[in-house]
């Protein structure tokens, strides 16, 4: 293996958390949602949100590795505090729905296998884990975790849909839309792939990981590219995959045998073993992303709590962090009661791409602008990107609104 290749391997670290994280519960149900309804005509919009999303998260790491401040200090400083005021309580129902949503899915593998036990039951031991862990665990440890989640669910789905493919073969004619073009589903599928508000929480893992300084920008790229590359071939997998199954009836009402529907499709070509394996797969999915979220959204909070008080935020060990944390399981644990975990889980994704006309909009404005050094400032390409990403959420948002 060359040698300038083996560094930059042994670099990927912030980018496999972000890829466990992101490749979750909205990439599970919004692409399910996609190919079931639409065949494969929204790839597009999958291929669509992959890069958006690449280069939000690479313009906010630039942001951070050349000005040294994380983007929430950059809009504490340089946005009206109306603005920032805004977007905070955006960020406290966010996260409400966010960890509502990541803990319904994760729950709706065991409480479809062992019916007997209520899915909040479920749920409720999916939250309390996922704060333990984060509360006596350590970045090294988490990261560590994280890496063995990314590849069990990633070898599940991937494998299944090979399995599919070249076994029992395609049906292709079941690749088509099924359904007329919907502005709703098209957000969902955009706000679900890789993340919504979770890709701020890249500039905090590797403030963890101890990158810092200009130079470790293109480190950034070469681990968010992979991270991303990922997310696609994972969320296109799981189009593919819907496409495949006879669904009847509405799919949000579906529930727990959302999963086993996808399982029983993959049983029928494999056996026994390659439906335990989709299970395990969509299990890992759910649940890496409870956990990146239970370690990633309170670093946010943490920050814009000290930076308000011009004090320094405290980390992982501080008051700030495991406060959010807690109320990530208290939102997540009072949620369980809604019986309709997949409308959630739709739902967490179209909130979440409300997030992006906001961000992308600071980003064009903070990182063109003679606060960001000269040399670090936004290439054309990621400005064509964003300002088309931009112009795509004003059209789909005057649509939805006139319709």
């Amino acid at each position: 293996m060359p040698r300038r290749f083996t560094p930059a391997l042994a670099d990927l670290g912030p980018g496999l958390i972000l890829a466990a994280t992101g490749i979750g519960v909205g990439d599970m149900v919004s692409a399910t949602i996609a190919g079931a309804e639409y065949g494969l005509t929204l790839i597009w919009a999958l291929g669509a949100g992959v890069l958006v999303k690449f280069f939000i998260t690479e313009g906010a790491a630039r942001w951070q590795l050349s000005t040294d401040t994380t983007l929430v200090e950059g809009w504490r400083n340089h946005l009206p505090r109306a603005a920032v005021l805004a977007f905070f309580i955006y960020f406290v129902v966010w996260s409400y729905m966010v960890s509502s949503a990541l803990v319904a899915a994760s729950a709706l593998v065991p409480a479809a296998v062992i019916p007997s036990v209520p899915l909040p039951v479920w749920g409720f031991v999916h939250a309390v884990a996922a704060f333990v862990m984060v509360y006596f665990g350590r970045y090294e440890r988490f990261l560590s975790v994280m890496k063995w989640f990314i590849g069990l669910k990633f070898a599940a789905v991937i494998t299944a849909t090979l399995l599919i493919i070249f076994w029992s073969g395609t049906n292709w004619s079941a690749t088509a839309s099924r359904s007329e073009f919907s502005v709703v589903y098209t957000l969902s599928l955009i706000g679900g792939v890789g993340g919504t508000v979770t890709l701020l929480s890249y500039g905090y893992w590797m403030r963890e990981q101890g990158w810092s300084g200009r130079g470790r920008v293109p480190s950034a790229r070469t681990d968010l590219t992979a991270s991303f590359a990922l997310v696609f071939l994972f969320s296109l997998a799981m189009i593919f995959l819907s496409t495949q199954i006879e669904w009847a009836g509405q799919i949000l009402d579906e529930g727990p045998r959302l999963c086993l529907l996808l399982a029983d499709r993959i049983a029928a070509e494999t056996g026994p073993i390659g439906r335990t394996i989709f299970l395990v797969g969509f299990w890992g999915a759910a649940f890496s992303s409870v956990l990146g979220v239970w370690h990633g959204v309170p670093f946010l909070f943490d920050d814009w709590i000290h930076l308000w008080q011009r004090r320094q935020p405290t980390g992982q060990q501080g008051g700030a962090y495991r406060s959010w944390a807690a109320y990530l399981t208290l939102a997540a644990v009072s949620a369980l009661l809604i019986q309709r975990p997949v409308w959630l889980v739709f739902a967490y994704t179209v909130v979440g791409s409300l997030f992006f006309p906001f961000v992308i909009s600071t980003l064009l404005w903070l990182n063109n602008s003679r606060l960001m050094p000269a040399g670090a400032r936004t290439g054309a390409l990621a400005n064509a990107v964003l300002g088309a990403a931009l112009l795509l959420y004003v059209y789909l948002g005057v649509r939805l609104v006139l319709t």
